[in-house]
Order: structure tokens, then C-alpha cells, then sequence
């Protein structure tokens, strides 16, 4: 009894040996994928740098042609005008390249209404109240007019003609609430007409579109 005891426990003890073995086999074999794993991301991180190296000499290194290393016994074809340029004159030319302009450019100034319609007829228009909304809403009585606010400039393009229409909302207040000290003052109503921004009418970008798309007459052939 003691000795078959003994070769079970041999037995358990080899195939836990041999369980171990293969083991450490499947653990070399990742690890060996790793390493290669690793070495191939090596690799690629230092293409990746040469390429950043070389795209950021395109960028931002000198532009000039001119070698400052030549190999020995290598004869130079292509240095003529370098060695025959004078050195100081090089020099001041690295320089005028290197420091920015002496003059700078002034922008622009943006011009003004009063100077981009110029010449151009501008005519007033009023945005009225109806006449039921002209009656005081709190004891009906018809309202008076105390003035007017402008509201905005739209510039109305006729064919062959420019003109400028202003827009201004009358103001009315009701006389008897006035007396009483109850303010009630109403102004005619902005009606835009359309939904993009700047003064052009609805019109005029209708025409400027019809010129582009229909006609292929660009912008600025329009713009004179």
C-alpha cells in the first residue's frame, strides 16, 4: 500500500511538472509577442519622428540651397556662384531675409456710410400704424403723433439705379392718458424683409444671387 501511495504522488508530481512546463511555454510565448510587439512600436515611433524632423526642417529651416558640409574628394559641381559671391554681401542678404520689414502695412480704413452712399439718393419711409392700433388701448381714445425713432438703413438696388431707403417708426400717445399720467405710446412695426444680416434688401440679394448663379458674373465685377 505504501508503494502504490508513493507512485500516485509520483504521478501527481509529474503532471503537475508537465502542467508547469507547458506553462511556462504559453507565458515565453507572450512574452516573446510582446518583445516583438514592442520593437515593432519602436520602430514606428522613430519613423515618426524622423518624418516630424524632416517636416519641421521643410517648415521652418532655411530655404537656402547653399551645403555647409561636402564630402571629401567629392568635387563640387554646384558651388560656382557660391564661391565667387562675396562673403559680406551673402551676409547682408541672410540678414535682410532673417529681420522683418522695415514698413509695415497699414490696414485699411473702414469706410462709413455717409461715405459708401454718397451720391446716392436716400428717400424716408415710415412704418405706420394700423388705424385700429392707432385707438388708445385703455379708454379709446385716437392716438397723437409725438415723433419718430429710425430703425435701420436698407439699400435697395434698382436696374442701372442705387438707392437707400430709411426706415423710421412713428410714435403715438394717447393725449387724455397723458393727463392722467398713464404713458401709453406705441411705434410702428420693423418689418424686416429678410432673414440675413447687413442692409441689403430682399430685392438686391435676389439680383446679386440671379447675376452669380444665372448670369456667372462674379462679385467683384459686381461690386463696380
Amino acid at each position: 500500500m505504501a508503494d502504490s501511495s508513493k507512485d500516485i504522488q509520483l504521478r501527481e508530481l509529474k503532471d503537475m511538472i508537465n502542467d508547469l512546463k507547458k506553462m511556462i511555454k504559453t507565458l515565453q510565448a507572450t512574452v516573446d509577442a510582446a518583445n516583438k510587439r514592442e520593437e515593432a512600436l519602436t520602430q514606428e515611433r522613430d519613423n515618426l519622428k524622423e518624418e516630424i524632423d524632416l517636416l519641421r526642417k521643410k517648415l521652418f529651416g532655411t530655404s537656402s540651397e547653399k551645403r555647409t558640409l561636402d564630402i571629401p574628394g567629392q568635387l563640387n559641381f554646384f558651388n560656382e556662384a557660391e564661391l565667387e559671391q562675396d562673403p559680406k554681401t551673402a551676409e547682408a542678404e541672410d540678414l535682410e531675409a532673417i529681420l522683418p520689414e522695415k514698413t509695415a502695412k497699414k490696414r485699411k480704413a473702414r469706410a462709413t456710410d455717409a461715405e459708401r452712399f454718397k451720391g446716392v439718393p436716400v428717400k424716408k419711409k415710415y412704418l405706420e400704424l394700423s388705424e385700429e392700433e392707432k385707438l388708445c388701448p385703455v379708454c379709446g381714445t385716437p392716438l397723437k403723433e409725438i415723433g419718430e425713432e429710425f430703425v435701420r438703413r436698407e439699400l435697395v438696388f434698382v436696374p442701372a439705379k442705387l438707392k437707400v431707403y430709411e426706415y423710421y417708426s412713428k410714435s403715438y400717445e394717447c393725449p387724455q392718458c397723458r393727463l392722467q399720467d398713464i404713458p401709453v405710446i406705441k411705434k410702428g412695426k420693423d418689418g424686416r424683409s429678410h432673414m440675413l444680416y447687413g442692409m441689403a434688401s430682399a430685392g438686391t440679394v435676389a439680383w446679386v444671387m440671379y447675376q452669380k448663379f444665372c448670369n456667372g458674373l462674379p462679385y467683384y465685377r459686381q461690386e463696380k
